[in-house]
């Protein structure tokens, strides 16, 4: 497969995320292979999810800012869960809400005074609307997790989700863009740092 370049491998994304068959089976098989990977974490970092583009983990956080349904019964996980604040500068602060307000993009964002870093945290997941087969992800071009996640260490505690009609996606990644440790799909969960 020839290599594409990421602003085609989004815009190929953006148009084939939104209408994939089954994706609500898909998102409910790749929550239960993450629900797993959450055991003994009590410390997570996760993300309010595009409902177009990536993948709805709402359903397993107890502390969810919408209510989602879900599928199977131990699905909600009791950790500390930690969402994204975007701020000055490409920012990331990750708060544990007490409420959630709309970004400028549209997208749910924490009202907190509790934060985590990265650093603290026992597992990260990262939004992303791809990934290529070395595990590299393809988010929306802000570089936000890219800069924060800039260790080997903090990205072995990086873990992605995507569906399996479209993984890998060939896109030729640069230097600085964040590879994951592991990256679950309804079929299987690859790992690239282990």
């Amino acid at each position: 497969m020839n290599p594409i370049s990421k602003k085609d491998a989004r815009e190929i994304l953006k148009k084939n995320l939104p209408n994939l068959p089954e994706r609500e089976d898909h998102e409910t098989a790749i929550l239960k292979r993450l629900f797993p990977l959450l055991q003994g974490k009590s410390k997570i970092i996760t993300y309010s999810p595009d409902f177009r583009y990536e993948v709805d983990v709402l359903p397993i956080i107890e502390s969810s800012p919408i209510p989602r349904p879900t599928s199977f019964i131990e699905a909600r996980h009791s950790a500390r869960w930690y969402f994204p604040r975007m701020e000055e500068g490409k920012v990331l602060r990750f708060l544990r809400p007490y409420s959630f307000e709309k970004s400028e993009i549209g997208l749910f964002q924490p009202v907190g005074d509790e934060e985590i870093s990265v650093e603290e945290a026992d597992l990260i997941l990262v939004p992303a609307l791809g990934f290529n087969e070395k595990g590299y992800r393809l988010g929306r071009g802000g570089g936000y997790y890219d800069r924060i996640l800039n260790s080997e260490s903090l990205q072995k505690k990086a873990v992605g989700l995507s569906f399996s009609k479209l993984f890998p996606v060939p896109f030729l990644e640069d230097n600085h863009d964040l590879k994951i440790g592991k990256m679950i799909t309804e079929i299987q969960i690859h790992s690239f740092l282990d």
